[in-house]
């Protein structure tokens, strides 16, 4: 493997070792990284709320959709583009991995700058298709058009975070946002309470914070990963791997985006059902997140491990792989039913601070319904990031459209019918159809690699 590893770098060889143990340790700074996000969004929103008001809050939740389809686009583009890196690394392919690298930052520049003029000039026409309230329209355009025209440093963070991720790397992105987060939130401090700068600050804040935690991505692989550092030489148009690398990452932004669709369907039927139900799912959906997050993780690390492998031509060892993580989650799943159904009403009291009895009781019977459902969800997010790690593009995307189209019609008419009830359902019920198809195209994937290996 020559210079592609090292021991005293926070590199991993994800081809070799016991499967679950070097998923699991590459798995925990992501963990770590996600509860730090979510630190700072709690810490993020406290500072504005108890600074600016309501008012500010409810500008940012006005336009957050917009930010999340948008951002989803460039997100899903890094994940994908790690997944290519990954994989040559795992084959020990030196020269194709700087290609890919070279070619990452080609892609990634020209891709961030059509998302970042389509989202400026269409930015007003959405949030007038929103129909965002006139008194908050120009605070909450303020605060998204800055975030908007400096996405470009969220999006450099992530390309090249994901790069230290697809060598194996997990713990200096953590370490990195670490620096971040805490930066972020004095420069909320400086801009909004001193400078007085209102939301227009918290988005400066925002993008200011992620441009220096590229620069120092930037500059650790520059001084400490020559795994990573390009040539001249290395900086060629190779027409296979940028193919590679755009259908990788397009696959992973439009599973994402197809996603934020689907939440915004499934919104929608929920606000016709009251302001009591709107408060009960807002807060049952934070804390389905919060356990979500677990799960989600070990996706993201198998897909990365799936990659390496897939690559170095070890499949043996990405079934392996899949069948241990996925074991491990179901014991994670366990855990989350007991914690929900002991205590779940102390979780939602806590995370809502409501005292209506309907919102508490809503709220717990959704988490109810919805967790022994962690199982197939669990096949579902694991399965379908191996595929993509193993080269399957196209699937998770046909699974995802699958959900959005499952969801804009067992929404409307289970909502209807079943009220609230046909809320909590809806999702676990498309979880089962798409795990089904997912587990389908895995084996078909596998059985064609294993058998052109032969």
């Amino acid at each position: 493997m020559g210079e592609i590893t090292r021991k005293k770098s926070n590199i991993t060889d994800l081809t070799k070792g016991n499967a679950l143990k070097v998923i699991l340790l590459f798995a925990l700074p992501i963990y770590l990284s996600n509860i730090l996000q979510q630190f700072y969004n709690l810490a993020d929103v406290a500072i504005i709320g108890n600074t600016l008001g309501d008012d500010a809050l409810s500008a940012i939740g006005s336009v957050s959709p917009i930010f999340g389809l948008f951002n989803s686009l460039l997100f899903g583009m890094s994940q994908g583009f790690s997944l290519v890196v990954a994989k040559h690394f795992g084959a020990r392919d030196v020269k194709k991995l700087k290609v890919a690298v070279a070619n990452t930052l080609f892609i990634g520049i020209a891709w961030a700058s059509v998302i970042t003029i389509t989202g400026f000039l269409t930015l007003k026409p959405i949030m007038h298709r929103l129909n965002i309230e006139d008194s908050l329209f120009d605070t909450a355009y303020s605060y998204i058009s800055v975030l908007i025209l400096l996405v470009i440093f969220s999006f450099s963070y992530n390309v090249l975070s994901g790069l230290l991720r697809a060598i194996g790397d997990s713990r200096t992105p953590l370490y990195i946002l670490f620096i971040s987060v805490v930066l972020n939130i004095c420069l909320d401090l400086l801009f909004i309470r001193r400078y007085g700068l209102g939301l227009r600050g918290a988005a400066y804040a925002t993008a200011l914070s992620q441009a220096v935690s590229a620069l120092i991505t930037l500059l650790y692989i520059i001084f400490r990963v020559p795994e990573l550092h390009i040539s001249k030489g290395d900086m060629v148009f190779s027409k296979r791997i940028m193919m590679d690398l755009f259908t990788s990452g397009i696959a992973f932004a439009l599973m994402f985006t197809v996603v934020n669709f689907g939440t915004l369907i499934l919104q929608g039927a929920i606000n016709g059902l009251g302001k009591d139900i709107i408060a009960a799912h807002t807060t049952a959906r934070k804390i389905s997140e919060l356990c979500m997050m677990m799960v989600g993780t070990l996706a993201t690390a198998m897909a990365t491990f799936a990659g390496q492998n897939y690559g170095a031509g070890r499949y043996d060892r990405v079934k392996e792989g899949l069948r241990k993580t996925m074991f491990f989650s179901f014991g994670l799943d366990v855990l989350l039913i007991l914690m929900i159904y002991t205590l779940g009403p102390l979780m939602v009291k806590g995370i809502s601070g409501s005292g209506n009895p309907e919102v508490i009781d809503n709220a717990v019977f959704y988490l109810k319904v919805d967790l022994p459902f962690y199982f197939v969800l669990s096949v579902i997010l694991i399965t379908r990031n191996t595929l993509q790690g193993i080269g399957g593009r196209f699937v998770p995307i046909i699974a995802s459209a699958m959900e959005l189209i499952l969801k804009i019609y067992t929404a409307k008419i289970l909502a209807v019918h079943l009220g609230y009830l046909g809320i909590a359902i809806c999702e676990p019920a498309i979880w089962v159809v798409c795990a089904i198809f997912i587990i389908i195209a895995f084996v078909l994937r596998i059985r064609k690699l294993e058998k052109d290996q032969v």
